[in-house]
């Protein structure tokens, strides 16, 4: 790591979402985000759309993994869940003796732990971070929990970006195990709610469903939350029911037969499955918006 009173030097492996947020909110902060390697630069269809993304945040979309961390203090990995060992062996071999290799993916502790034997076989540093909250709208101030040798290291030097991060531990699986834990509910609430509504629309009741869970829970507008969960699902079923695998497998090492965390992922699969994301040219702004669509796709 450099100097605290130099500015840090980060890099991106992969540059969806959650890395292009997180790159707004550091830049803003002062921090240097410099390169990011994401696998559609090998992409013909998508390298474009890719390079002008990274091009308008002032980060160069380079053509490899070694050009995008040879100068990084601090290489954020931000795939998705089932290509993290792939991502962290490949740049492993760039990496050099001292420098932070931060994995924000969602992934079972024993992932993590082989991710991080990847990397610091090389001298450099393995901190695991459990993402505890949705990247938008917090943007880089999203709750983060770290783990790893340089958990403490790293969260004093993320934190005077105004990152909203809490070390928890030396050992790698910590942190991704309260993430995976919370994810039964989180995920699990996401799916129940789009299989009730789904179930509702062909009795023609999801407003009168709604409208009794509004009476027994007031406190939460639920027309609202319905209308946010489904649009947000069309985005993210896909990455949420492969991230339920990585669930499943941490309640196993737990000794829980993960009965709910699998219905969640077959849910959202079945969702995910439907495309619909790549079929819209927008997304649906209502819960009653989003059931009328399924009619058409489902």
């Amino acid at each position: 790591m450099k100097d605290q009173s130099k500015m840090t030097n980060i890099a991106f492996i992969g540059f969806g979402e959650a890395a292009g947020l997180l790159t707004d909110g550091l830049a803003e902060a002062g921090a240097e985000v410099t390169a990011t390697y994401d696998i559609l630069i090998d992409n013909p269809d998508k390298e474009s759309a890719h390079k002008e993304k990274a091009g308008s945040k002032g980060v160069i979309a380079a053509e490899d993994a070694e050009q995008a961390v040879k100068e990084a203090d601090i290489v954020i990995s931000a795939v998705t869940s089932k290509e993290i060992l792939v991502a962290a062996k490949n740049v492993a071999p760039h990496l050099i003796v001292g420098q932070i290799y931060m994995d924000i993916n969602s992934a079972s502790p024993e992932v993590k732990r082989q991710a991080a034997a990847a990397i610091e076989a090389t001298g450099a540093h393995f901190v695991e971070a459990a993402v505890m909250d949705l990247v938008p709208p917090h943007g880089h101030k999203v709750p983060m929990l770290l783990a790893g040798t340089k958990a403490e290291t790293l969260a004093a030097t993320l934190s005077v970006y105004g990152m909203n991060v809490k070390a928890i531990g030396n050992k790698i699986g910590n942190a991704s195990s309260v993430k995976m834990v919370r994810s039964v509910f989180m995920k699990g609430f996401s799916a129940i709610l789009l299989e009730s509504l789904v179930a509702a629309h062909k009795l023609d009741a999801a407003d009168t469903v709604l409208e009794s869970l509004q009476v027994t829970f007031p406190e939460i507008d639920w027309k609202v939350l319905a209308s946010k969960t489904m649009s947000r699902l069309i985005k993210h079923s896909k990455r949420q029911s492969e991230e339920m695998n990585s669930v499943a497998a941490t309640l196993q090492e737990l000794g829980i037969e993960p009965m709910t965390a699998k219905a969640t992922g077959a849910r959202l699969g079945w969702l995910a499955d439907l495309e619909l994301d790549d079929a819209l040219d927008s997304l649906p702004e209502t819960y009653d918006e989003f059931l009328k669509i399924l009619e058409q796709y489902s």
